[in-house]
């Protein structure tokens, strides 16, 4: 016996202790928050396999289908499963990703409630939950998430109303709770920058000053009549005959006027549809020195009053814009503001300052009517659209958007900017370029609208605090979470601009959320790859020269930089650009293609005043005259 345990024991230890590092090996296998993304794999049936490789025997959930996580900790940071046909409720276990920046399960079958314990997400940027089968009330939670940017709820089963909690929502620059069954009064503050489009298919829903969605102090017209009618048919035991007939008589006729009421109303509302309303105690000021025959100030208030619905040819986040026809005359825009929160001398002054910028590739500020109950701004009509048209839009047959014009459009803005920045006095930060405020005329000349209606810079500030908080796509993330905007903002959205030239997508591209946000997103990934060319559209690979696509992306992407740093000055991005259309550059120049460093540093490539038409300097930089 004694022998046999001689012989056995090293080999019994050696056992125990296999055992027991493979049972610490087992229980070390998954780290924590692969737990709990397999807790919300549990609830789920998932009929494709989409989540067959999320193993439990994995040390991280880093590699799982729709799952990404930061580098350096291998934190969740993104969970990307859209139209993945999952069925099933949303774990609450999932609030204990506490770096989650991105949930995104768009277009599943998911069902029951949106957890409270969400609101313990509080990295969470992006939110999007659209087209599934979401139950209940919005969680009030929510609007605790002040890293929020993008929420998207459309097309569920969600009632009640939308929470108060979300007025408070500064940093939301996208909202989309249509096709629900919310109800009630959609919150003052913060959702008010919202449109109609963010709230339409809510049949019980009331918005007040948003266009589209009833007013909530509204009652309905029958109402007095209807009250009458119930009290007589509970007691008309207590009446005579007499009196049954003439009250009978009286709710008759009472209804015949109010059905008469609603007619005329119908129809005086039919013939006004929106209208202006000029008020009384205005004024109307055209600015002096336009080479173009503008109407007199008769013509256009007369013109103003006759404006109808069916005039509307763009909305955005600062107004109403309507097509004005007057007689002979060349046709203008009117843009109706949302709101002014400047005092009247304030916008006046303003007004008058912005009516002084003139370049090539602004739209021009003829002039503004301002009342008390409404500011109107007057400018030039551009018959081309804009840029999101003219790349996202429906194309006939013959229109190719090929090259040439691409690079026009990226040239001009950059001119305009660069004026803007560092030509104006006081200078001027836009804060809102996206594509549909870039306006064409009939040559594909681009024309930047709206940067009238971000406020003005002294020349002391650094940076300003702007009221419109961008469109989603193109907002620098600093912006996005201060608010505080300097050049270097403007400079990331032209990016954003310049690579949708470039690829021919939306800065904001539903192909690409299973993976990225956002365009920006996608290509900084793809440029620390090596793979930025990927991104160029297939129409323009094989007909434009490689080194100008080199040159183009290589700036969009110094300009869409998450460092505002990096990111050049309008004016140096108009000097890079330049580099392609001045004559006599030879090809080791152009080749520069590293980054924008090398560029800068090479002094031969880059072109003297003289030689450039239109140049000339403006401090240390070179501004384009119009």
């Amino acid at each position: 016996m004694v022998l046999t345990l001689k012989h056995t024991a090293p080999r019994l230890l050696h056992l125990s202790l296999l055992l027991l590092a493979l049972h610490y090996r087992l229980c070390e296998a998954l780290n924590s928050e692969g737990l709990l993304l397999q807790s919300f794999k549990q609830r789920l049936t998932d009929p494709s396999g989409v989540l067959s490789n999320w193993n439990a025997s994995d040390e991280t959930p880093c590699n799982w289908k729709g799952v990404v996580c930061r580098n350096s900790t291998n934190a969740v940071a993104f969970i990307d499963l859209p139209y993945a046909n999952l069925t099933g409720t949303i774990s609450s276990q999932l609030a204990g990703l506490k770096q989650l920046k991105r949930l995104s399960l768009l277009n599943n079958q998911f069902r029951g409630k949106i957890p409270e314990s969400f609101s313990n997400l509080t990295s969470l940027e992006v939110l999007n939950m659209r087209s599934n089968a979401i139950s209940g009330n919005i969680p009030a939670t929510l609007g605790s998430l002040k890293d929020l940017r993008l929420m998207d709820l459309s097309n569920n089963e969600l009632e009640g109303p939308i929470p108060e909690s979300f007025s408070a929502m500064i940093g939301l620059l996208y909202l989309n709770l249509s096709n629900n069954l919310l109800v009630g009064r959609v919150p003052e503050g913060a959702l008010r920058r919202f449109n109609t489009s963010s709230f339409v298919g809510n049949t019980d829903l009331c918005g007040g000053d948003i266009q589209g969605l009833s007013s909530c102090d509204s009652s309905s017209p029958l109402a007095p009549a209807l009250g009458p009618s119930r009290s007589a048919s509970s007691s008309k035991s207590s009446f005579s005959a007499a009196q049954i007939v003439l009250l009978s008589v009286g709710l008759f006729l009472s209804f015949k006027f109010v059905i008469a009421v609603l007619i005329i109303v119908r129809w005086m509302r039919k013939d006004s549809n929106i209208e202006i309303d000029l008020g009384s105690g205005g004024k109307l000021v055209m600015f002096q020195g336009a080479t173009m025959d503008l109407p007199s100030s008769k013509e256009m208030l007369r013109a103003v009053r006759l404006i109808r619905k069916k005039h509307i040819i763009g909305e955005g986040g600062y107004g109403v814009v309507y097509k004005l026809q007057v007689n002979d005359h060349p046709t203008l825009a009117i843009k109706k503001l949302k709101t002014c929160l400047e005092s009247e001398r304030s916008f006046e002054n303003e007004l008058s300052t912005l009516g002084t910028v003139k370049h090539r590739n602004l739209v021009r500020l003829r002039g503004f009517c301002s009342s008390p109950s409404v500011k109107l701004l007057i400018f030039d009509y551009l018959p081309g659209g804009n840029v999101d048209q003219l790349l996202h839009g429906e194309k006939e047959e013959n229109v190719v958007v090929d090259w040439s014009i691409r690079y026009r459009i990226a040239l001009g803005v950059a001119r305009g900017l660069a004026y803007l920045h560092h030509a104006c006095e006081p200078r001027i930060i836009h804060g809102d370029i996206s594509s549909s405020n870039i306006l064409l005329d009939t040559g594909y000349e681009p024309y930047l609208s709206d940067f009238g209606l971000a406020k003005l810079v002294t020349t002391t500030d650094t940076h300003v605090t702007l009221n419109v908080g961008g469109t989603f796509g193109y907002v620098a993330p600093e912006f996005a979470k201060s608010g505080r905007a300097t050049e270097k903002v403007d400079s990331y959205s032209y990016g954003v601009i310049l690579l949708e030239l470039l690829s021919g997508r939306r800065a904001v591209d539903e192909s690409l959320a299973n993976e990225y946000a956002n365009l920006a997103g996608w290509v900084r990934e793809l440029h620390i790859a090596g793979k930025a060319k990927e991104i160029v559209d297939q129409n323009l690979r094989d007909t434009v020269p490689s080194v100008d696509l080199d040159l183009v992306l290589e700036v969009a992407c110094h300009c869409v930089s998450l460092d505002p740093e990096e990111r050049p000055h309008m004016s140096k991005v108009v000097e890079m650009l330049e580099l392609l259309s001045v004559s006599g550059l030879s090809p080791g120049c152009a080749s520069i293609r590293t980054s924008l460093e090398a560029l800068e540093r090479s002094a031969s490539c880059k072109p003297l005043v003289s030689d450039v038409p239109g140049f000339r300097p403006v401090g240390s930089y070179f501004i384009f005259d119009t």
